[in-house]
């Protein structure tokens, strides 16, 4: 985890119009490769926590998985409350018998204190991922016109759009209320319902189309969410 201060050339960050400080978050996978090129003088700090620490205390967070250009960009009020957070965590760190426990707390108080902030990031930049919301929708109407015989899944649409797939569903359900699984799923119904009444394929042609790799799997999903099989639906 990374936090960095008075950095002024932000763009390969991802910063926006809308973010306006030069304070910024971000995490660094196990084994991920980056480099800097900075020209002036910067602040901050780095915590270096094990992912076998994080899966014994069962610390889990979305945004470990974010890219680094999907950086939190903070406030002055939250750079200054993460700021002594990690403050607090290199003091205790630095006592001779420091308490794992406690830095771990910590730790879990600021991943917590991210989501939180990263929900703020979402607000403040609504206009630019509206866009984003309706790109996706955009891409998703014209999913099956592309005869992919493919199940339309998150992944994809987050490629599409140059967006780690948990900070995609991360936006899309903040904006939405409903997970990019939810709206690819309703996707999947509207298309199956359209092509069982307006077409004489059979319904083991439709599941084919729309991805199904065989029949009983569309007959199952349709039923769940619909109620009826499809034969019963089609009738």
């Amino acid at each position: 985890m990374a936090f960095k201060q008075n950095m002024t050339d932000l763009q390969w960050f991802g910063n926006t119009k809308f973010d306006t400080s030069s304070s910024f978050l971000y995490f660094i996978q196990p084994k991920q490769v980056y480099k800097w090129s900075v020209e002036k003088q910067w602040k901050g700090y780095h915590i270096l926590v094990s992912p076998v620490l994080l899966q014994e205390y069962n610390i889990d967070f979305s945004f470990f998985q974010y890219e680094i250009n999907e950086a939190l960009f903070l406030t002055e009020a939250e750079q200054h409350h993460i700021g002594t957070l990690f403050l607090q965590i290199n003091e205790e760190y630095q006592k001779d018998n420091y308490e794992l426990d406690l830095l771990i707390a910590y730790c879990n108080l600021i991943f917590t204190y991210i989501g939180k902030c990263y929900k703020r990031q979402f607000n403040t930049r609504q206009p630019l991922y509206n866009k984003i919301v309706v790109e996706f929708k955009k891409l998703l109407n014209t999913y099956y016109k592309s005869n992919i015989n493919e199940l339309p899944n998150v992944n994809f649409f987050a490629e599409k759009l140059d967006l780690s797939t948990n900070y995609f569903g991360d936006l899309i359900k903040h904006h939405t209320n409903k997970t990019a699984s939810e709206i690819i799923q309703e996707k999947i119904i509207s298309e199956a319902k359209n092509r069982l009444q307006n077409t004489n394929k059979t319904i083991a042609e439709i599941g084919y189309e729309l991805g199904f790799e065989y029949p009983t799997y569309f007959s199952r999903m349709f039923k769940k969410h619909i109620g009826q099989t499809p034969s019963q639906y089609r009738k």
